[in-house]
């Protein structure tokens, strides 16, 4: 197969999920839980300014009670029901059945859902922002501009989610159940908080989300935020890889 039909068949598993995502209840994970996260950091961020804890910078301060909380527990349950979502025709409609049957490349299928769950999280991110704006601005009344800086905090929010994304893309390959990966996500994220607060927030996927929502610290040094980079793009190629070797194969886990 050349470059050019390898672009065209990714094109168009992209469009094809895309579709099919469309018709999906993804979007209630999508909108939720950042509404839910959003109102959970108001209230701490509340909390803690009556007690005069903070001392100027308040989006930073909204953003990190907001943005820590939703690393910690609701982001990687937030991407492991949209990437069981994304899963969940193949394996309850028989399509996992015409997809292993068709003789063209299957690698391009988890590329292409990938694309689909960074969009849908790029998506929840955006929503976030939007939520954590509007809390700043009406209920809080805060004096000084938004910051520019929001755009790189949604950035790197984003960016460092495309990790577990692809773990739980491959969870979600391998087993057929829909709540399993979501309850490991959940254990994953335990383990996740753990590294964060060991140091090793760079080299474990569910803790690259907390250290990516983190991005508004100015006092992070630059050579983490570099090794972040690095490593959620080693994690990406390295699960599209395994599901490319286990998509060969054709097994999957039954749950």
């Amino acid at each position: 197969m050349s470059i050019k039909e390898g672009w065209i068949m990714l094109i168009n598993a992209i469009w094809a999920e895309n579709l099919k995502s469309r018709h999906s209840k993804m979007w209630v994970a999508v909108v939720i839980l950042p509404l839910i996260t959003a109102a959970i950091g108001a209230v701490i961020y509340g909390i803690n300014a009556s007690a005069h804890l903070y001392d100027g910078a308040v989006w930073q301060q909204l953003w990190l009670q907001t943005g820590l909380f939703y690393g910690y527990f609701f982001f990687p349950i937030l991407i492991s029901i949209c990437a069981s979502y994304l899963w969940r025709l193949e394996h309850t409609n028989h399509n996992w059945n015409s997809l292993m049957t068709v003789p063209v490349s299957r690698s391009p299928v988890f590329c292409a859902k990938l694309v689909v769950l960074g969009k849908s999280v790029l998506e929840a991110q955006i929503l976030l922002m939007a939520f954590v704006i509007i809390v700043g601005k009406v209920i809080f009344r805060f004096s000084q501009p938004i910051p520019v800086n929001m755009l790189w905090w949604l950035f790197m929010g984003w960016f460092s989610a495309l990790s577990v994304g692809a773990v739980q893309l491959y969870l979600s390959m391998r087993i057929r159940s829909f709540a399993v990966p979501v309850g490991m996500a959940v254990c994953l994220s335990i383990a996740g908080l753990g590294c964060h607060i060991l140091g090793f927030s760079s080299m474990f996927p569910y803790s690259q989300i907390i250290l990516g929502l983190s991005s508004q610290d100015e006092t992070l040094p630059v050579d983490s935020m570099v090794s972040l980079v690095l490593m959620v793009i080693v994690y990406i190629v390295l699960f599209i890889l395994l599901a490319a070797h286990r998509l060969k194969k054709a097994d999957v886990v039954a749950g």
